[in-house]
């Protein structure tokens, strides 16, 4: 009995105790399997944190592959305790590479168990960066930085690019061009899981799930040094006339390449006051403005276009009674009885609106929409504006007159340049170009942006009749104050009105100056635009005495600093090409160019090199700038450049006579000498004289700008 007793109270607790292990099993397949996800999850939170990984931003560089913005990578070096075998061994790889005290790094390493970060911020060669990840307890997490290397230069064009974490996401703020070609520029985030301790949420460092796919490069079509050039130029103009702001616009009218782009107000250094109005944006692209006479350019092209008048059509440009209104030329002038291409030089106001009152309004209209106006180009950079070209549906009995010169139209400074450029390419309207490649992180082309050909908007005989309209302005023009003895000028001033907030009337005494310029205008390579806004000082609100002297300091500065003229010899008489001659070169003027700039002039040009030194500038070329030699030949160059150390030199002043304020603190620089310069433009007197032995004596210089 006591038996059968025991043996059932052992059959139940066989079957307890299968049951329970039934349940246990249940439950661990139950959350192995369906409750799986929520655990892992659980667990995750606990012990790791999913992160982003942010790409490598692709660099920019200009035509001549000057870095303007690039990535540079920064590491945070660590070391994770529990995989380090000998802590010493680790110490001393770690110490070496990152230039560190081995024994302070062991130390370091031997505090704690977990996570150790060694360095945060250090930049890293391939080299050390590959010694580093050979490494299985030293861990390496990307912090990247952007750099500027020009600094200020070309700020409001390039724009400025951040990222910072919030909220424990990578947060990017960006302007410009950053923006504009941010899906090139940008690349695409990568994952990482960040490992780290329960409770006291100790970094053990981090596992990378997906890696980045870093940014691609871009080639600007801009001139870094053309660049720096124009800005210095406007920002003395600024100052000089007190103007609100101002702007120069240096495009190719071969195929639609912006080489410069300068806008007030400037950035002197990225490490300034980023909050000043209108820092980052670029009044090329952005700012819209009645252009005055200047646009009577395009009412000339519009008039010959549409057969309303011809070069031969005459109107009384004294009368004033334009029927409902009355319209005046500048300063009342009265001119009596006048034809277009005299008309066009002296800026008849008169003359212009008579003419344009034997063309349509939807004729007119047709064009300025033909020639670009009252929309927004291609150009990748962001708040561009589209300038304010009304319907005629909209236009009032004195609107088509109004426009006709100038007023009653708003455009940007890129739209005018590149209706301008077409006049002087022969008829074709680019569309803007300011990128030429696009490369890989490795420098590989993966994509080449070439000129766009839009539209022909001008026959070559019509563009062929605007140059020397052109031409005649400064010959004997508004803008005769513009001519030089070495290379043949065209252009046109103008002088607006602005009007008033709320577009209800004009403000008195405010005035926006311009001129565009067309650079040799006899075979053009340049088309300048240089634009002040409320210029100050007596009659220094007229184009001539103030835009204009801003374009001649520009064009000078091209000629004696940059290879964009360098083929364009003195006294340019524009001689015919034989078959002789085509196998021949002429010799571009690369004195005061760096050393280096000038070897790749020349290169350009199918000429050898001998003699450039490392730095400094050239001083002096054999032979000389205008000779027609054959291809292949050399030329000898002369080098100001530093003493070699070690030798010992009497150092004498040299001949600063002709240099502009960058090309005289370049030569100062290249011979280690202290300079002293007062004023801008170039160099008319300096003490002591050239040839004089220096010692520790400073060189003084007065500058003066050209066509003074």
């Amino acid at each position: 009995m006591k038996t059968t007793r025991a043996a059932a109270r052992l059959r139940l607790m066989r079957w307890l105790l299968l049951g329970l292990g039934l349940v246990l099993v249940g439950r661990v397949v139950f959350v192995q399997v369906h409750m799986h996800e929520r655990y892992a999850a659980r667990a995750r939170d606990l012990w790791t944190d999913e992160i982003s990984l942010a790409p490598i931003r692709g660099d920019i560089y200009d035509r001549f592959g000057n870095p303007l913005a690039v990535s540079v990578m920064r590491w945070r070096v660590g070391v994770l305790r529990q995989k380090v075998a000998d802590p010493a061994e680790t110490a001393d790889i770690v110490a070496q590479v990152l230039g560190r005290d081995a024994a302070q790094v062991r130390r370091t390493i031997e505090s704690g168990q977990g996570h150790k970060v060694l360095a945060r911020n250090v930049v890293l060669t391939c080299e050390q960066k590959n010694r580093l990840e050979a490494r299985t307890e030293i861990t390496l997490e990307d912090m990247g930085a952007r750099l500027y290397p020009h600094d200020g230069v070309g700020a409001s064009l390039l724009g400025f690019y951040t990222s910072n974490l919030v909220d424990g996401k990578p947060r990017d703020v960006a302007t410009g061009l950053e923006l504009g070609l941010n899906d090139v520029l940008g690349g695409e985030p990568g994952r990482a899981r960040l490992m780290k301790r329960a409770g006291n949420s100790e970094d053990l460092g981090q596992v990378v799930l997906e890696r980045a796919r870093h940014g691609k490069n871009v080639v600007l079509t801009l001139d870094a040094e053309l660049q720096a050039m124009c800005e210095q130029r406007l920002q003395h103009s600024v100052e000089k006339f007190k103007a609100e702001g101002g702007s120069i616009l240096v495009m190719d009218p071969r195929n639609g390449d912006i080489l410069a782009a300068a806008s007030y107000p400037l950035l002197e250094s990225r490490d300034g006051d980023y909050s000043l109005p209108g820092l980052w944006q670029n009044r090329n692209f952005t700012g819209n403005f009645e252009p005055g006479s200047v646009f009577k350019i395009m009412t000339t092209a519009s008039l010959l276009r549409n057969a309303a008048i011809d070069t031969g059509t005459v109107f009384d440009c004294s009368n004033t009674d334009a029927g409902i209104f009355n319209i005046r030329n500048d300063d009342d002038h009265e001119y009596g009885n006048i034809g277009l291409m005299k008309a066009f030089a002296l800026s008849s106001n008169i003359y212009f609106a008579r003419a344009v009152g034997n063309l349509q309004d939807r004729e007119f209209f047709r064009d300025l929409v033909d020639f670009g106006f009252g929309q927004k180009t291609t150009l990748p950079y962001p708040g561009q504006g589209a300038g304010l070209l009304r319907d005629p549906s909209k236009w009032s009995a004195r609107s088509r007159p109004t426009i006709a010169i100038g007023q009653e139209v708003m455009v940007t400074p890129l739209q005018l340049a590149l209706a301008v450029s077409a006049a002087a390419n022969g008829g074709m309207l680019y569309a803007p170009r300011l990128v030429r490649e696009v490369r890989s992180r490795e420098g590989e082309v993966l994509e080449q942006r070439p000129a766009v050909p839009l539209r022909r908007i001008f026959s070559e005989p019509l563009a062929r009749v605007l140059r020397q309209a052109m031409a005649g302005v400064v010959t004997e023009g508004t803008a005769r104050s513009a001519q030089a003895d070495w290379i043949a000028l065209g252009g046109k001033t103008g002088t607006a009105q602005k009007s008033c907030p709320g577009d209800v009337g004009y403000t008195r005494g405010a005035y926006v100056a311009s001129f565009m310029g067309v650079v040799p205008v006899d075979d053009p390579r340049l088309v300048i635009l240089t634009v002040l806004d409320q210029p100050r000082g007596y009659r220094s609100y007229y184009a001539a005495q103030s835009a204009l002297p801003l374009f001649q300091d520009v064009v000078c500065d091209i000629r004696q600093s940059t290879d964009w003229l360098a083929d364009v010899p003195g006294a340019r008489t524009a001689p015919l090409t034989t078959d002789r001659e085509e196998a021949s070169v002429v010799v571009p003027d690369v004195l005061h160019l760096s050393a280096s700039r000038a070897a790749r002039t020349l290169n350009r040009a199918g000429l050898q090199v001998s003699g450039n030194e490392s730095g400094g500038l050239v001083v002096e070329q054999v032979p000389a700038a205008g000779t027609r030699m054959p291809r292949g030949q050399t030329v000898a160059l002369t080098v100001a450049a530093r003493e070699q150390a070690g030798q010992e030199a009497v150092v004498v002043c040299p001949d600063f006579s002709g240099l502009s304020n960058r090309q005289a603190g370049s030569l100062a620089a290249s011979l280690g000498l202290n300079l002293d310069m007062e004023g801008a433009g170039y160099a008319v007197a300096q003490k002591p004289a050239p040839g004089t032995p220096l010692g520790d004596m400073r060189v003084s210089l007065r500058m003066e700008g050209p066509w003074r």
